[in-house]
């Protein structure tokens, strides 16, 4: 249904709800997976911003790739809400940018290699070594744009960018595979396999 000035409130509502649904489903279980992965934080960190196993990684790929640009949304601010936190001192701007430049990159990532893929918005007929790949080419792609974007803010000197990139690339790959046995546990519980 179009929406034209004429269009009824409730006939809006109807259009918009279930959009803002899985934009608040998705900062949820976003912000959810960084409250829970505060509690490995101490034995994981390797810098200020990376660590060597990041679940919210794995939970970010997921929504962005079933939920698309809601996802990416919902995910995009948990993490500006959340970012405080890590970069106290940086201006609201700054962290608005980076927010931006790291859901923006999972979810170029997605958006081509799905359509590359040939995988349609149900994702049917996604194999195991494609997600690998996805997943493989959003990781190495996310770590050297995020860190590329902290040295332009001081955040990342010449010598730490690339240890720094290639540690994010490695602890959100891990974290990445762990939300994906998660998923594929709760999946075959939820859907026993038929004999």
């Amino acid at each position: 249904m179009p929406i034209s000035p004429n269009t009824p409130p409730s006939s809006l509502w109807q259009l918009v709800a279930p959009h803002l649904g899985l934009i608040a489903l998705s900062f949820t279980l976003s912000r959810l997976t960084y409250e829970l992965h505060e509690l490995v934080t101490p034995y994981v960190a390797y810098i200020q911003g990376v660590d060597l196993l990041f679940l919210p990684a794995g939970i970010k790929l997921v929504l962005i790739m079933v939920a698309g640009w809601r996802g990416a949304v919902g995910c995009g601010l948990s993490l500006l809400s959340l970012s405080t936190r890590f970069w106290p001192d940086l201006e609201p701007v700054w962290l608005l940018l980076y927010s931006t430049l790291s859901v923006g990159t999972t979810w170029l990532v997605v958006g081509v290699m799905l359509r590359q893929m040939a995988l349609g918005p149900t994702l049917e007929g996604l194999n195991f070594w494609e997600l690998v790949q996805i997943d493989m080419v959003n990781t190495v792609l996310h770590g050297i744009a995020v860190n590329g974007y902290f040295w332009t803010l001081g955040l990342r000197s010449s010598e730490t960018f690339w240890p720094a990139a290639l540690a994010m690339t490695l602890g959100d790959f891990l974290g990445t595979g762990v939300i994906m046995l998660l998923v594929l546990l709760v999946a075959r519980v939820l859907v026993p396999a038929t004999k």
